[in-house]
């Protein structure tokens, strides 16, 4: 049998008591939303940056190095490359859920 829902009280805390204060709720969980997933963005790409800077770095450097081999060249590569996705991963799974916010 399903029950019946709770009539809302007045200074039920957390719950909005007139369509403005809905919408100002929303709009501040939008707000909220947009803000960490700009900062989650931002984090990712600054971490794509740097692992491109690396990866361009580390082919100067075996371009200009003429004792290197193949296999040098493609294990530097694959070095690069999984540094790229450990320090991803670490940054993606330290972030707190969405909804969530940070302990400081």
């Amino acid at each position: 049998m399903a029950q019946a829902k709770k009539p809302q009280q007045e200074g039920d805390p957390g719950r909005p008591t007139s369509p403005v204060q809905f919408a100002e709720q929303a709009r501040a969980l939008n707000e909220q939303i947009i803000e960490r997933l700009t900062k989650i963005g931002q984090n990712a790409l600054q971490h794509y940056v740097d692992w491109l800077q690396g990866f361009a770095d580390m082919q100067r450097m075996l371009a200009s190095s003429p004792q290197a081999s193949q296999m040098d060249w493609f294990a530097w590569m694959m070095k690069a490359k999984a540094d790229f996705n450990e320090q991803f991963a670490k940054m993606v799974g330290g972030m707190p859920p969405l909804g969530q916010q940070p302990q400081s």
